[in-house]
């Protein structure tokens, strides 16, 4: 994505932020629960239309993010992000960031 943004956009694990998370309200259970997008008014984002907000930063997908806005598709979309997000440790690609606690770590 940063690449893709000419470095507009800086991902980071919320893992390796502990201090910009606190400066934003954020716990720990948010950073594990969803991503989040701050733009540069300050505005605070997460879920799916954290990824949307992001996107936008892409030339070629910006297109595609205005479909968030229409009827149903941020149903399906938010539906969409929930899932990948509770079994994203399943998914190809991942890294030990994207596992999830056990009920004995929270």
């Amino acid at each position: 994505m940063e690449s893709w943004t000419n470095g507009r956009i800086n991902l980071q694990p919320w893992q390796a932020i502990p201090d910009t998370m606190a400066a934003l309200g954020l716990t720990d259970k948010d950073g594990m629960t969803q991503a989040w997008f701050v733009d540069a008014n300050g505005r605070l984002t997460g879920g799916a239309e954290a990824i949307n907000q992001s996107l936008r930063y892409c030339w070629w997908l910006r297109p595609f993010t205005y479909l968030y806005s229409l009827p149903g598709i941020r149903q399906v979309q938010d539906w969409m992000y929930r899932w990948v997000a509770n079994n994203r440790y399943r998914l190809p690609g991942s890294t030990p960031q994207c596992e999830l606690p056990t009920e004995t770590d929270s």
